[in-house]
Formats: C-alpha cells, structure tokens, sequence
C-alpha cells in the first residue's frame, strides 16, 4: 500500500502540475480471452469524458486480436468504432508490431502502429505512423509502474511528426483475472498552429475471462 499510495501521489501531482485548460477522462473495461498459448482476443468499451470530466464526449469499442511470436515478437490487428453524440460516427484501423525484452529490473516494449482512420460519413481523418516505447519496473509486488512515450508521424503526403504523448502510470494486478492500468497521458501537437496541449487521465480495467 506504500507503494501505490507513492505512486497515486506522483501521478496525480504530475497531473495538476501540468494541467492545461482542458483534462478529459478515458475510462474503460477489457475483455480480454486466450483462444490458444499465442492468441488473445479483447473487447474494450471507452467512455469519454471532458471539460476537466464534467462532461459526457463521446464511446467507442476496440475489437482487437494479439498473436505472439518467438522472443518477444507480436502481431495485433485492431478496429475502433466511434459513437460520438449529435455526429455520424468514426472507424480506425491499426496494425502493430510489437516486440518486449527484459533487461534485470527493467522491461522495455517497442511497437510501431500503422494508424489508418477509415473516410467515411463524409468525414476526412489523419493517418499515421505511432512509435511507441514503453519502460516497466519489473517489482516483487503486484504493482507495475511504467512510463511511455509515443511519437506521431502524418502521413497523407505531409510526412511531418505532429502529436507526442508521454504516459506515466502503473498496472495493479488485484487477482489473477483482473488488472487496473492508471496512467497520466499529456499529448502535444507539434509543427501545428495554433499548437495545442491535452491531458488525459486514462482508467483501464483488464477482465480475463
């Protein structure tokens, strides 16, 4: 409990202390299945919420299936349906290849995502490249903490980096089946004007059934 009450206040004080105008809220629950040793299916259900959590946004559910390779290799392809009020809705697609090694304590997971947003509903949306990598410490307790950071490459003909996120946060793993992700997430808009700053606060809970 020590330990999770440091890193709640290292989060949340990351949290004010960077606050920008505007904080939303992602919370979640993933159902997540091992079909076989190297395959996983999930479903995840997100509810947003925004003006500092105050108010409802916008769902969407992820769709998403993992296959495991050989020394830390994986495959995940994922669909995102949007249901967003008063607008006709969104899709993305995302493929990712992903490989983690440990090194002692630390656990280091790389993931590239091709990030392709359907145009669809009359609705025009960016693609990109996402290149993410994670930093986990591995602990004797139940308490993971992690922080990750994610750069984003238009494509479109712009080839430009335009948005950054860094993720600090932690997965409690409160049985065997389930496991709370909590996570600081501030994004940065870059070689855009006006430049724009969002924080999140980002809730997942993991169910395997």
């Amino acid at each position: 409990m020590k330990k999770l009450t440091v890193l709640i206040v290292f989060t949340l004080s990351s949290y004010f202390t960077i606050a920008q105008t505007d904080n939303i809220l992602w919370s979640s629950f993933q159902l997540q299945k091992e079909v076989s040793k190297n395959t996983i299916l999930n479903i995840k259900p997100i509810f947003r919420f925004n003006e500092d959590f105050s108010s409802y946004q916008n769902m969407s559910v992820d769709i998403f299936a993992k296959q495991k390779f050989n020394k830390g290799w994986s495959l995940q392809l994922l669909a995102r349906t949007w249901f967003i009020p008063d607008e006709k809705g969104r899709q993305f697609l995302w493929l990712d290849v992903a490989h983690g090694f440990k090194l002692k304590q630390l656990k280091i997971d790389n993931r590239l995502r091709y990030h392709w947003a359907l145009d669809i509903n009359d609705r025009s949306d960016p693609d990109f490249f996402r290149w993410s990598t994670m930093f986990s410490l591995l602990t004797k307790g139940n308490i993971t903490p992690f922080i990750a950071i994610e750069p984003w490459l238009r494509t479109n003909r712009q080839n430009q980096f335009q948005r950054i996120r860094y993720e600090p946060g932690f997965n409690w793993k409160l049985h065997e089946n389930y496991t709370l992700s909590i996570l600081y997430r501030k994004e940065e808009s870059i070689n855009l004007e006006p430049k724009r700053n969002t924080n999140f606060v980002v809730i997942n809970l993991i169910c395997k059934i």
